[in-house]
């Protein structure tokens, strides 16, 4: 497969830029046109990611055009980014561009290193695209670059143009070093207990809050910035804990006349929809918490229509009222509910990837209003009633009351 030997290249291309602080993309690996049939250009938003940020890409085009896009990672992969399972289709009109498009996210992933990402812009697309190869292989290498050059300008035979960025993958973090005197204190760095001191811990850079404690000492806080990259020691000198001027007071003890409202803990069972719901009560009123699984996810491997599709459990907060008759009664459910959704475009099994850089949907949260409407009875110490609701469909539920 010709794709294999673009591969192939980009990889020896890598490994040739592992040397030097400042490494430059070596013209001839990807052949650059004498007179460009299509100007284009290519920016990322940052210089530097931390691993697990998202990348976001500016690219401009002087005319209509077949868009291809590869990561060059640091430790020497090669992925194909664009066309994905997301843009099948990576055409463009001249102007100005960003990726990603609407419904998926870029996020970068360790390791730390320079990446490079390539654009290649051609008046046709490229005979190396072959759709069936994405059913068996998540992305193309190419391991024989030889006579790369030749077959690759009869390729991009016509009008073409191509473009280059980099960034570079960093983690930042310091390192901070305790000391106490006298040592064996207990310490906490931003919330976190990392230890007795003396003790060394890795903190994110910026402002930092370190607490010391031990037996017998005052407690002492303090705050302090550290910079990406430094090495910070803190000593710390615990003073002896002052002798309390009065002796501590015993909490006064409360009595209350009358009687308390009846109390109750209730469980709730989505009959059709796999929900669970807890919630507790105070004579005929209750509020609680619900929760139920998303449905599963298209299978990838059928074709899909795409859409906004479920991609985390729906969680419901909800006001409840019991409006006893006799020992029978009615039972009202209000509440609002939130789940976070995923933008998924209509795909074919063909066109699956997994590029180095993460793609990931788009996704935005959904808020509901939800209610339920029910019939129960009630006994000595405990209450059930079966309900209609608009999310959870048929539930059960039992109240227990002490």
């Amino acid at each position: 497969m010709k794709l294999r030997w673009l591969v192939g290249v980009l990889i020896s291309c890598v490994l040739a830029l592992g040397q030097g602080e400042a490494p430059v993309l070596p013209k001839g690996i990807i052949p650059v046109p004498v007179e460009p049939g299509i100007i284009v250009t290519l920016k990322a938003d940052k210089a530097t990611y931390a691993p697990g940020d998202s990348l976001k890409l500016t690219f401009t085009l002087s005319r209509d055009a077949h868009v291809y896009l590869y990561n060059l990672a640091a430790d020497g992969r090669v992925k194909l980014l664009v066309p994905n399972r997301f843009l099948q289709d990576p055409r463009f009109p001249a102007g100005n561009h960003t990726l990603p498009t609407k419904g998926w996210v870029l996020r970068v992933t360790e390791p730390e290193g320079v990446e490079y990402l390539q654009l290649m812009a051609t008046e046709r697309p490229l005979s190396f695209y072959e759709a069936k190869a994405f059913e068996t292989e998540a992305f193309l290498l190419f391991a024989d670059p030889a006579g790369f050059a030749t077959r690759l300008q009869a390729m991009l035979a016509g009008s073409w143009g191509t473009a280059w960025t980099r960034f570079r993958v960093h983690q930042p973090q310091a390192t901070l070093a305790v000391n106490t005197s006298p040592s064996g204190a207990a310490v906490w760095v931003g919330g976190r207990y990392v230890g007795a001191s003396p003790v060394s811990t890795v903190v994110t850079p910026g402002r930092v809050r370190v607490r010391v404690e031990k037996e017998g000492h005052e407690t002492r806080s303090l705050d302090l910035t550290v910079g990406d990259g430094e090495e910070v020691t803190l000593a710390v000198t615990l003073s002896r804990a002052r002798p309390a001027l009065w002796p501590p007071v015993a909490p006064p003890s409360w009595t209350v006349d009358g009687e308390l409202p009846a109390l109750g803990v209730g469980l709730a069972v989505g009959l059709t929809s796999l929900s669970f719901a807890a919630d507790l009560w105070i004579e005929g009123l209750g509020c609680g918490v619900s929760v139920w699984p998303a449905p599963l996810l298209p299978d990838p491997d059928e074709p899909g229509p795409g859409g906004w599709f479920a991609w985390g459990p729906e969680v419901e907060g909800y006001l409840a009222g019991w409006l006893p008759i006799g020992r029978a009664g009615v039972v009202l459910l209000l509440g609002v509910s939130a789940q976070e959704m995923a933008w998924i475009p209509a795909w074919t099994p063909a066109a699956a990837l997994l590029p180095m850089v993460d793609v990931e949907p788009e996704t935005a949260t959904e808020v509901r209003l939800t209610w339920g409407v029910g019939l129960g009875a009630s006994g000595d110490g405990w209450r059930a009633y079966l309900a209609w609701h608009s999310r959870r469909h048929v539930v059960l539920g039992f109240v227990l009351i002490p």
